[in-house]
Formats: C-alpha cells, structure tokens, sequence
C-alpha cells in the first residue's frame, strides 16, 4: 500500500515538474545554438573542462541540460554565466517511465524543430547516448571522452554511437587509441576513426615566478573514489611520516568527510573543498609533490593546475600521464599495479629517493615549472574549440 502511494505521489510530482520544464526550459532548448549534455556541475577536473568549454565559445548562445544531481555547487554559477542550465534530475529521480519518455521526446523534439540549434554536444553522461539516435542528420552531433577504463560501461554506447557522431573528441593520445582500438574489435571502419580528434586540455597561466622550496609538504587533491584508491596514499603518508615526521601529508576534494577517521588516523591534514581559485593557487605554490594513485585516468587538470607551480607529479603511470610526464625529469612514473602492497612500496621509495636529494628536487621541479609554463596554456584549447563550434 504505501509502494503504492510513493508510486502514484511520485508520478504526480514529475508530472508537476514536466509541466515547469515545458513552460520554463522548452525554450531554452530551441532558442539555443548549441546544445550540451553534461551530467554534473560539482567539482570534478571533467567538471572543469567542460566549463572552459564554455567560456572559449562564449559569443554562442548555449543551453546545458545537466542530467545527474550534482554533489556540491561548485562549478554552477561558471556554467549559469556562459549558458542557460536546465536540470532533469527533479524529474529523472522520481522514476516514473510515462513521464521519463514524455521528457526524452520534449527534449528531442526541441532540438529538431529549433532553427537555430546547429550542433549538440555531450560528454560524460549515457542520456546523450541514447537521445543521439533520434536528432535529425542535420544537427552536427559531437562527443567529448576524456578517458577509458580497462572494462568501461561505456564502451557499448561508443561502438553503437560511432556511426552517428560527427566528431568524437578525446584528450590525449592514448584515449584516442583506446578508441580506435575498441572500433577495430567491433569491426568498424575506419572512416570512423578519421572522425576522433585530439583536444587537450589547458589551463589559464599567470605570471608565476619559480621560487624553490623546503621539502615539506605532500598533496593529494580529487575525490574519494574507488579509481583513484586514496588508502593507497593515506598509507604512503602513514609510513613516510614515520621516516619523516617534518613533512605534511594534506588532502583536499570532495566524497572525503565520511572518512575522515581514515584520514585523521595516517596523520593527514584534510583541508575540506577547496572550490576558491585564490585559496587552489595558494595551496599549489605550498606544494613540493602532488600524488596521483589511480588506476585509470585520461591526463589529470589537477597536474595542469599545479604543475605550473613547480610541483613535481608523483604518480602511476597510466591513461595519458606519459604523454606529458618524463619519469625523473618532470615528474615520476610508477609501475601501476593492482597489488597495494606493492603500489605503495614504490610510491614510498620515490619519496624518499627526493626527500634525501635536495638538489635533484629542485631541479626536477624547475623542469616541471618550465615544461608546464610552456604547455599547458589554455590558448591552444580556446582556439580548437571555437574552431570546432563556430
């Protein structure tokens, strides 16, 4: 009986919430020229790119359907300031299939009809995937992915889409071999292939002096996830203060207050999330090494964002990193492996490699501030996007 009533009380209030996206979004929707399909505006390097998206096409008139709830509101005011937002998760979460499909055809038939709307863009989230199929041919239908997991739920979605998508953007090298790999196993061809092309990612660059630094402090900057295995460097940081009890361990990112004893107990500063650019840039120049664990990744913007401080990336080498990270001349490559054990055995050992040779620090940093300096500005990225959008 209460099921029941949850059931017909939920299909009301979607119903309530479908008549305000038809009186209040519709026409975002088709006055729109581009039209984005993002799944979240909380913190998140995925997050970020996304919004400077935005920013690099900021004379177009775009909408943005966010189609998860999104963990904090971070990014939402950049993504309001560039774009009209329109969230589904108020209508999306309450489950009811007959107001989910009359959504799914609102938001198609808009974009269809729209004399204005020339391309739609998504990335990130699985209703691009399945709306892509119902937008007319001519719609010019874009992708972004910015990287692959070894088993990726998504991988259906990219063969099934691949005859569909006009261009299929990736991050790095890597991501688009991913791809082309994942083409050939379903026997596609190669025309679509030639349809990926490579964007990386940039970050904006101000005048920054490089300034050596005491060897003192130890970051890991992102989100608790299983992908990014954070135990990992609570237990590097845990073996390493008992060898070094001068240097700090700090912690910063969202999903981290429900383990926070975790934390606290392997001797970890956690310093909450930071979303002020003022306070990212202050702890960045604190820094001497930044630590990535994860077993997947595409090249994290948290490297992009730090590195032009001169602070040396210590991480696994997966996804893209080895693209931009030359093991002991800008950064430290480790082996990745899904032993633990092992994993921070060599995390440890690179620490205290550096911890013992000021000089090799300083150097390796000077060559991280330069490299970083020279390639990562955000020019490159503005120019390729306004040139693929406009």
């Amino acid at each position: 009986m209460k099921k029941t009533a949850k059931s017909i009380y939920n299909f009301i209030k979607g119903c309530y919430f479908l008549i305000l996206f038809y009186v209040f979004n519709y026409r975002k929707i088709k006055k729109a020229e581009i039209v984005f399909f993002f799944p979240f505006y909380h913190t998140g390097g995925a997050e970020r790119v996304h919004s400077n998206i935005l920013k690099s096409i900021y004379s177009k008139k775009c909408c943005v359907i966010f189609t998860h709830k999104s963990a904090t509101n971070n990014f939402k005011k950049d993504f309001n300031n560039h774009a009209n937002c329109i969230e589904l998760n108020e209508i999306l979460n309450k489950k009811s299939q007959i107001i989910n499909n009359l959504l799914f055809k609102l938001i198609y038939k808009s974009i269809n009809k729209s004399r204005t709307v020339n391309t739609v863009f998504g990335s990130n989230t699985s209703y691009y995937y399945t709306i892509l199929p119902y937008l007319e041919k001519n719609k010019l239908k874009i992708d972004l992915i910015h990287a692959l997991s070894e088993d990726d739920s998504r991988a259906d979605d990219f063969v099934k889409t691949a005859k569909i998508i006009d261009k299929r953007i990736v991050i790095n090298g890597k991501a688009k071999f991913d791809i082309v790999k994942l083409y050939n196993k379903n026997n596609l061809d190669f025309e679509f292939s030639r349809r990926i092309e490579i964007i990386e990612n940039g970050v904006e660059i101000s005048n920054i002096t490089f300034r050596e630094k005491p060897i003192n402090k130890v970051g890991f900057i992102g989100r608790w996830s299983e992908e990014k295995r954070p135990e990992v460097f609570l237990e590097v940081a845990k073996q390493i203060k008992h060898l070094y009890s001068d240097i700090e361990f700090v912690m910063a990112g969202t999903g981290m207050k429900s383990n926070i004893d975790k934390i606290t107990k392997a001797g970890v500063h956690f310093l909450g999330e930071i979303t002020n650019i003022e306070e990212l840039q202050i702890l960045y120049s604190s820094l001497n090494f930044i630590i990535i664990t994860s077993n997947y990744e595409g090249f994290p913007m948290v490297f992009m964002e730090s590195m032009i401080y001169g602070v040396i990336p210590i991480t696994t080498n997966v996804g893209g990193i080895s693209e931009h990270i030359e093991n002991n001349y800008n950064g430290v490559l480790i082996d990745n492996s899904n032993n633990e054990t092992e994993l921070v055995k060599q995390f440890v050992k690179a620490i205290i490699e550096l911890a013992e040779n000021k000089d090799l620090v300083n150097e390796i940093s000077k060559k991280t501030f330069d490299y970083a300096q020279k390639t990562f500005g955000i020019e490159k990225f503005n120019k390729s996007y306004q040139q693929l959008l406009n």
